[in-house]
């Protein structure tokens, strides 16, 4: 049994290996897309697309081929088409119109592999013309007609657009091929009604033109005034908006309107009554509306004053604290035939509170302060009509306090410096005047607090700042405050800068302190010094003080101290004023020169002793060489033997230097040979028995 089996498994195997064929191996060469008949068209043609491909493969079976066609460069294909290894397949687009044009690739899709057409550009030339149809032709004004646009023939998404003469009524868009509408008319005419479309910003031509006559509607406001569309102010005035009676049982509107006023929004027929004033004057408009459509009627109505819309006035113009002043309300016209002037009442108003009431003069008499301080504003009445005038804003101006004169920023001898002159309080404009031992020098007008009244003033002394004052005045009724003089700070400028050295210059020794005074002779304090050394460019020291001098100490001099130094001063007056140069050596100490003196002493004692010494000796050695005369040679040369008695010499030495004395060293010894007159053989026993010492 198991034998069976397992035969029966092979033969199986052995049928499937024999009857699967092996899956290819394939790579997409090229795909390319041909458009026929052309690529530009007119519309009705058969457009054919043709993709081709071409695959390499090793044989044996290959899996299935998909064609995918696009448009536009849309993501979704706009067809399919899935074939058994076919490398070439056609895409028709039959009857090709306007909605058929655009850019166009395909695509082969094996498994994994993919590959894209280039892109090819098809246009399809020619639109429908349109066809317009209405329902009616005749219509009255409101009525409405049915409008049909027809391009049927076309494909894709058509926006229709209906037109009344040249002007766009509606615009819809359609992907069937027509549109119908419902169009109004709103007034009597004959209107020329057509239509077109637009697809892929192609627009066609116009459709046939369909003429509606369009009746005029039977309708007819009318609007009247009682007792006239001439008035005075404070009579009643009824307004009327009619139309004919026929149409009283029609749906309609009746609207009264002035202006951009909608006074009675439904009237029905009825009356519009009101005391009229001055500005109620203007155009009264009565407007019907039946089925969408309007009627209107209009007339002028005229409203005379009663009397005019009074004037607030407040005089003089400019009061200042203390002074009197008055506020008039008056209307300047009257309608005569109505009242008379006195018939007019007046109340003026500060902050809203009445200060006179019923006043028939109208005026308002006060001393300004800011009590009086306000908004004011009036009213006039008489027939119950009531007018106010226009608010006026009343500040009593305020007198200029006495002046401040003061200095800006400092004062510096012989430099110009700005003096500012001010009031605490004061209405603008002021009047500032600098005055110098009480003559004017220069004005300035202030116009509000932070337009400064600033002069330039030049000062040769200290004692001149006290020359100068300033007038303010605000009032030509007031007489002008004087400021009390000016004081300030007076700044003088270093100069006459002096350096001292103590001790003096000649008496510096190292070892001691030496004081470097520098002193400004003229000059405010505070002053700042800096001392200098010829050849370093930064200061040794610098220092500000309260007085007119500073001293910069050298603590310990030394020879390297030795030099030339300067100083500098300045104070506020901004310029640096140098002293001359001063310049002092450091001498040596006392009690160097002391220990120097006693060495030479020592020195030369020393020396004395050991030329002494010498001298002593080399008197032996010339007497030895002296004690016996060399012998004679004659004049042949020969030694001629003499016998003479035996004679001793003595050099005689002299202490005085002498030109012929040429010195000789030997170890540390300098010694002096007198150069004699002696034979030629005794001076070189001479050099030779010095050279070698005494025998």
């Amino acid at each position: 049994m198991r034998a069976t089996r397992t035969c029966l498994l092979l033969l199986f195997l052995l049928f499937l290996f024999t009857c699967t064929e092996a899956q290819s191996e394939f790579i997409i060469k090229s795909v390319k897309l041909f458009v026929h008949p052309a690529k530009e068209v007119e519309r009705g043609t058969n457009l054919t697309l043709t993709c081709n491909a071409q695959v390499s493969h090793t044989g044996g079976r290959l899996p299935q081929y998909t064609y995918n066609f696009y448009k536009n460069f849309e993501r979704k294909a706009l067809h399919i088409q899935k074939m058994d290894a076919v490398e070439q397949v056609n895409f028709s687009i039959p009857n090709a119109r306007a909605f058929d044009s655009g850019i166009y690739r395909c695509e082969l899709v094996i498994e994994q592999q993919n590959l894209k057409s280039q892109t090819e550009s098809v246009k399809v030339k020619g639109l429908q013309v349109p066809e317009l149809i209405v329902d009616k032709q005749r219509v009255s004004e409101g009525e409405s007609v049915s409008a049909t646009c027809r391009a049927e023939e076309e494909k894709g998404s058509l926006q229709f657009s209906f037109k009344d003469g040249t002007n766009e009524v509606h615009r819809e868009s359609s992907e069937i091929g027509h549109v119908q509408t419902i169009l109004t008319f709103h007034s009597a005419r004959i209107a020329r009604l057509s239509c077109l479309y637009l697809i892929n910003q192609l627009e066609s031509n116009i459709s046939n033109v369909v003429t509606v006559e369009v009746q005029e509607l039977d309708i007819r406001p009318t609007i009247t005034f009682q007792p006239s569309t001439e008035v005075i102010e404070g009579d009643t005035v009824q307004i009327f908006c009619r139309v004919d009676s026929k149409f009283q049982n029609s749906t309609f509107s009746l609207k009264l309107i002035k202006g951009k006023d909608l006074l009675k929004p439904d009237m029905k027929n009825s009356n519009y009554s009101k005391v009229v004033q001055a500005t109620d004057t203007g155009e009264y408009e009565c407007r019907a509306t039946i089925n969408s459509v309007t009627k209107t009627d209009a007339q002028n109505l005229t409203v005379k004053e009663l009397f005019s819309k009074p004037i607030l006035t407040i005089t003089p113009v400019g009061v200042f604290e203390g002074q009197p002043f008055t506020v008039t309300c008056k209307s300047s016209d009257f309608a005569s035939e109505r009242i008379s002037r006195d018939q007019v009442k007046y109340s003026i108003l500060m902050n809203g509170q009445s200060v006179t009431l019923g006043a028939f003069n109208g005026e308002y008499n006060a001393t300004a302060s800011t009590q009086t301080n306000g908004n004011y504003t009036c009213n006039a009445q008489a027939n119950n009509i009531l007018k106010w005038s226009q608010l006026q804003i009343f500040k009593a101006k305020m007198l200029v306090s006495k002046p401040i004169i003061e200095v800006v920023d400092k004062v510096v001898l012989d430099r110009p410096f700005k003096i500012h002159c001010r009031s605490e309080y004061g209405s603008f404009p002021i009047n500032y005047t600098l005055i110098r031992n009480q003559k004017p020098l220069n004005q300035i007008l202030s116009w509000h607090e932070n337009d400064h009244a600033s002069f330039s003033a030049v000062i040769s002394t200290k004692e001149e700042i006290q020359d100068y004052k300033c007038i303010a005045q605000n009032s030509q009724n007031s007489p002008p405050l004087m400021s009390d003089a000016l004081s300030a700070p007076v700044i003088v400028p270093v100069k006459k800068v002096s350096l001292v050295v103590l001790p003096g210059p000649d008496q510096v020794i190292e070892g001691t302190d030496v004081y470097l005074i520098c002193n400004a002779g003229i000059g405010t304090p505070p002053i700042s010094f800096k001392w200098y050394r010829l050849g370093n460019n930064s200061a040794l020291m610098s220092n500000t003080v309260q007085v007119n001098n500073s001293a910069h100490k050298l603590p310990k001099v030394s020879s390297k101290d030795s030099g030339t130094y300067y100083c500098e001063a300045y104070n506020n007056g901004i310029e640096h004023s140098q002293s001359d140069k001063v310049t002092f050596t450091v001498r040596m100490a006392h009690w160097k020169i002391g220990i120097i003196a006693t060495v030479c002493l020592l020195l030369l004692a020393l020396s004395v002793v050991v030329l002494l010494k010498y001298r002593s000796k080399r008197v032996g050695v010339v007497r030895s060489v002296w004690s016996q005369r060399p012998p004679d040679t004659g004049d042949s040369g020969d030694v001629v033997d003499m016998e003479e008695p035996n004679v001793e010499y003595t050099e005689v030495l002299h202490p005085q230097a002498d030109p012929t004395r040429i010195p000789l060293k030997k170890g540390t010894d300098t010694v002096y040979s007198e150069l004699q007159t002696a034979p030629q053989g005794e001076v070189h026993d001479y050099w030779t028995d010095r050279n070698n010492g005494p025998k």
